[in-house]
């Protein structure tokens, strides 16, 4: 019985992370939209080249809704920011420094912004949990809102 509810406490500590993920991601855009940023050229580039990976729905949604977020989360959140971590010996700076990279590795200046507001969602809930599910679950849905927005 223990087990059972364990599990049903972590599905509902995932899905709650998975609405912030999805929030996060729409208030993003929103505030994006309402200030021009999404129509500047260091935003409409990149999205531009969202189907020059496929014009596969299914295959963008596995590269950019698994894929990317997976390898996305071992490199920053457990390398990285656990490195930074160790090191510094300060989360809040380690969690800000790895977000700012997640940000910078985007390359765009628009992309980078909302890069660095996500990464600090996204870092945070792994320092919270320790563990790579639930900032997985958080960029999975972020990511999931920004592919459905850009391909409406």
């Amino acid at each position: 019985m223990n087990n059972r509810a364990f599990t049903l406490n972590q599905i509902k500590l995932h899905a709650i992370w998975a609405l912030i993920g999805a929030l996060s991601a729409l208030v993003l855009t929103l505030i994006f939209n309402a200030t021009g940023l999404t129509s500047l050229e260091s935003f409409q580039g990149p999205e531009s080249r969202l189907y020059s990976i496929s014009n596969e729905t299914a295959i963008l949604i596995m590269v950019y809704c698994f894929a990317t977020p997976l390898v996305e989360e071992i490199l920053f959140r457990f390398f990285l920011f656990n490195f930074l971590n160790r090191h510094i010996k300060r989360a809040a700076i380690a969690i800000i420094l790895t977000a700012a990279l997640f940000g910078i590795y985007h390359l765009h200046p628009v992309q980078a912004l909302y890069g660095f507001l996500m990464g600090l969602i996204i870092t945070y809930s792994y320092y919270r949990h320790r563990t790579l599910s639930i900032p997985l679950v958080v960029h999975i849905t972020a990511n999931a809102f920004a592919l459905v927005y850009t391909l409406l």
